[in-house]
């Protein structure tokens, strides 16, 4: 039994490139790497990027979940404006919310389910964005 390698010499990778970059540079090619998940590993970041190995984006991830959680939120908040609405529905002319009454309340549950809808389509975008960069 022979001693075992260390581990530098049992690396695959054992050729270094160097290039010169600006400090402006080097600032936006450390943030361009933290947001693809690699905050630490900008060799890496800059290896994947050169050699079009797939880059998985955290940003898109972080957005996709940003907009899911905003849907919610607006299904949450149309659900109870609608159960107000059906609980009102039979004295529309005396039914308040605040200052508003049964007629703007309705407009505004009609708002909600419009910009659910313009999120959802939102969402399924990003996801289709972020499908495609994991399938390059």
């Amino acid at each position: 039994m022979g001693a075992k390698p260390k581990r530098s010499e049992s690396r695959k990778r054992q050729a270094h490139v160097m290039i010169r970059v600006s400090e402006e540079e080097k600032v936006r090619i450390r943030q361009k790497a933290a947001m693809a998940g690699y905050p630490h590993r900008t060799g890496t970041y800059i290896r994947k990027a050169v050699l079009n190995y797939p880059l998985h984006s955290l940003v898109d991830q972080g957005a996709i979940d940003q907009l899911l959680q905003a849907k919610a939120d607006l299904a949450r908040l149309g659900g109870l404006f609608k159960l107000w609405l059906a609980k009102s529905e039979n004295c529309k002319a005396t039914a308040k919310l605040g200052e508003r009454d049964y007629e703007t309340v309705e407009e505004l549950v009609n708002a909600i389910e419009q910009r659910q809808g313009d999120l959802l389509q939102i969402t399924a975008q990003l996801m289709k964005s972020v499908q495609r960069q994991k399938n390059v």
